[in-house]
């Protein structure tokens, strides 16, 4: 019954929607099981709901195609991302164990003095990665170890008030 009279507010809608002199055809290949047709006038519309109506309306002066899909619900289609982090974060690094390269990525919420620098277990620096102003977004830092022994380290971000630590170990 629902159904019905969903097919009914849609072909009201095209019944309403075209001029007086517009003269649709649908072929019938799109009618399917189910479906309804409404006329008068001028105008023909045939469809059924959940399938496409697709139709041509010629006047004096013009060619008019109209399509139409009907779907109940809601449908994902995809996700819109944004261009700027909401947050500050030091993501864990990749590879990890690494050796002698690994990459770090980053996030930056706005415009911010970034630091990031490599410890050993001392607590001594022994790399600086980053140590400038950077814009907003989304950023990625390679660590290059060649020259340092195994063992474990440590990498820390700071950016304005925000401050993070990742423990990583580079094995030769």
């Amino acid at each position: 019954m629902r159904r019905y009279g969903i097919a009914a507010a849609l072909l009201v809608l095209f019944a309403c929607a075209v001029p007086a002199s517009a003269d649709y055809v649908i072929s019938q290949s799109v009618i399917g099981s189910g479906g309804g047709a409404a006329s008068g006038g001028s105008y023909s519309v045939i469809g059924t709901v959940g399938q496409p109506a697709i139709g041509i309306t010629q006047g004096g002066s013009y060619i008019g195609e109209i399509g139409f899909w009907y779907q109940p619900g809601w449908i994902l289609t995809g996700v819109e991302e944004s261009d700027f982090p909401k947050s500050f974060s030091l993501g864990q690094n990749y590879p990890n164990p690494f050796n002698p390269v690994t990459t770090f990525a980053f996030s930056l919420p706005t415009e911010s003095d970034v630091s990031i620098k490599l410890y050993d277990v001392t607590g001594r620096v022994v790399r600086t990665l980053i140590d400038e102003e950077m814009e907003p977004g989304f950023h990625q830092t390679v660590l290059h170890a060649t020259g340092l022994p195994s063992g474990v380290y440590f990498a820390r971000m700071v950016a304005g008030r925000f401050s993070e630590t990742r423990k990583i170990t580079l094995l030769k």
